[in-house]
């Protein structure tokens, strides 16, 4: 009996330290948990480097002052949602 309840308590331990959402690492100052994301290349949010910054998809631009180093290698955008105003852009380091 010991043995199962041991058991459990590991499956639970690994379940619970596997949960991680991808908004955790956001600073709470640029988002809510609706406001940020990750660009998916397939839904076609590409992301071109040019001289300026970074050229979103449809057009925008970010500064380099601007963008913040992506801690997981991807290209993620918080933006407001109604005017889609960017709030933050992370990039990933040596990313183009």
């Amino acid at each position: 009996m010991a043995s199962v309840k041991a058991l459990a308590i590991v499956a639970m331990a690994c379940v619970l330290s596997g949960t991680s959402y991808a908004h955790d690492w956001y600073p709470a100052w640029c988002c809510d948990e609706h406001d940020c994301r990750e660009l998916i290349e397939a839904r076609g949010e590409t992301v071109t480097e040019t001289a300026e910054g970074w050229r979103l998809w449809d057009g925008r631009l970010v500064g380099r002052e601007h963008s913040k180093m992506s801690p997981d290698a991807k290209f993620h955008l918080c933006e407001e949602p109604t005017t889609r105003a960017i709030i933050c852009f992370f990039a990933p380091q040596g990313a183009s």
